[in-house]
């Protein structure tokens, strides 16, 4: 180990936090805040399972067939969208915000871009109170003006005050169009939601280009220290955006905040796991109401997922061995207990806790790889042992003699870093809630509300929704 490594029974640092007791409190009463400002009809809202379900299906269609740009604007739409899509959408970014160094000055500026219904700025109220107490400046751009003033609706109603006031503590300017057009120089922070994988499809250029570009522009957005966020889909596609930004924030300098616990080549990249970088994280917290019309809309959720990026302008400063953790646990064939996958600075690594209580998705262990570590035969990463947690008692290698005996199926393969045996095929649900049953063969990918996705195999045409 390196003299700089933290001792292994360091506990680990959790990138996802559980839902604060507020926020969770606001989710619950969430729905009656979407039918106010929708004003909801009794009719209009035993309309809304059908009608999500048709939104979920033109998402995740062709890309031909799929909605067209600002389709957000129709009020029908824009009511599905806000009471399936949305509230998931809230809690997934409720549960990754708090988790995130966002140390934004009092009278910080903020852009977000491809805003939607203001998803990142509710979910930013209902995350960090610490965040509440600061006059902040919010630019927030959309090419649906309904949808910008419903969000600012909902925010006003979550938060007690107009924000669009001049003397708000939080104040919200909107603004109608492109992307780049809620850009300003001198932010703080700069959140892209669901946006990347979009302009993924744009053009004839590659899409390294584009993402080399749309990363300059985010950039140069930047006040001295301030912070890049990109969130996307758990989809191959999303990672794959996020990876070709990553590529080109560090180029140009910027230092990478999380997930990445180094500035070196992507692990993912050479890997011999066919994988891309997501998180699973469970549904705790979610509303009852909101599950029940999931159940009710045919695309009930298992877990939620995401890929991110969070890129600081300044020089970067990764300042000791880390891992972190990249998959869910799964068991070895060869060894006691479970292991999960971990990205570090010297390629993929396999975490192996021999009491059986591997480390969550998202975890930072701050250790190194020892020299000497052996080798785990199916990825050829080298094998990192923790050391048994105070009172756990030593797993034991799976039986396969009596599982076969007894018709059990070990989860002895280790599943893609992007999940873990239940995560690995529930997943391909979290794009935004795949249906239990199977779908039209007219629709392709496993929902909208494409936060959550990461399936086993997801196709680089299928779409993604800003929050």
């Amino acid at each position: 180990m390196s003299p700089d490594a933290a001792p292994a029974t360091v506990p680990p640092r959790h990138l996802f936090r559980p839902l604060l007791p507020e926020a969770t409190t606001t989710l619950a009463g969430y729905a009656t805040l979407l039918r106010r400002a929708l004003g909801m009809t009794p009719g209009r809202e035993r309309e809304l399972p059908w009608r999500i379900r048709d939104l979920s299906l033109s998402l995740t269609a062709e890309r031909e067939g799929g909605p067209k740009p600002g389709y957000l604007s129709d009020p029908r739409t824009l009511a599905a969208y806000a009471w399936y899509f949305l509230p998931w959408n809230l809690l997934r970014l409720s549960r990754l915000l708090p988790g995130l160094d966002l140390d934004i000055p009092d009278g910080g500026l903020v852009c977000d871009v491809g805003s939607g219904p203001l998803t990142f700025v509710q979910a930013l109220w209902l995350s960090r109170p610490d965040l509440r107490r600061k006059r902040l400046r919010f630019t927030c751009v959309d090419r649906s003006r309904r949808a910008l003033d419903l969000g600012l609706t909902l925010f006003s109603g979550l938060a007690g005050f107009d924000p669009s006031a001049p003397d708000a503590p939080w104040r919200i300017r909107t603004v109608r169009g492109e992307y780049w057009q809620g850009l300003a120089e001198g932010a703080q922070l700069t959140a892209m939601v669901n946006v990347a994988n979009e302009l993924a499809d744009s053009g004839r250029e590659p899409l390294d280009i584009r993402m080399e570009r749309l990363a300059a522009q985010l950039a140069d957005s930047l006040a001295p220290g301030g912070i890049a966020l990109v969130v996307e889909p758990g989809t191959r596609l999303g990672w794959r955006c996020l990876a070709a930004m990553r590529t080109a924030l560090v180029e140009m300098g910027l230092g990478l905040d999380a997930p990445c616990p180094h500035g070196e080549v992507c692990p993912f990249s050479a890997s011999k796991v066919r994988a891309w970088c997501h998180f699973t994280m469970s549904l705790a917290g979610a509303p009852a109401w909101l599950t029940k019309l999931s159940e009710r809309a045919e695309l009930g959720k298992q877990r939620l997922s995401l890929s991110f990026l969070a890129a600081r302008a300044a020089s970067p400063v990764y300042a000791q061995p880390a891992i972190r953790v990249v998959s869910g646990p799964f068991s070895l064939d060869d060894a006691p207990g479970t292991a999960a996958y971990g990205c570090t600075d010297k390629g993929l690594a396999v975490v192996v806790a021999p009491d059986g209580r591997a480390p969550r998705p998202g975890d930072l262990l701050l250790r190194d790889i020892p020299p000497d570590a052996p080798r785990d035969a199916k990825s050829g990463a080298p094998r990192v042992i923790l050391e048994a947690r105070p009172g756990s008692a030593p797993a034991s290698v799976p039986d396969r003699g009596k599982t076969e005996r007894t018709g059990a199926k070990p989860s002895r393969r280790p599943p893609r870093p992007d999940s873990g045996n239940a995560a690995a095929s529930s997943a391909k649900r979290e794009r935004s809630g795949k249906p239990a049953k199977p779908r039209p063969r007219t629709a392709r990918g496993s929902g909208p509300d494409r936060q959550a996705g990461g399936g086993k195999h997801p196709g680089a045409g299928k779409r993604g929704r800003k929050a």
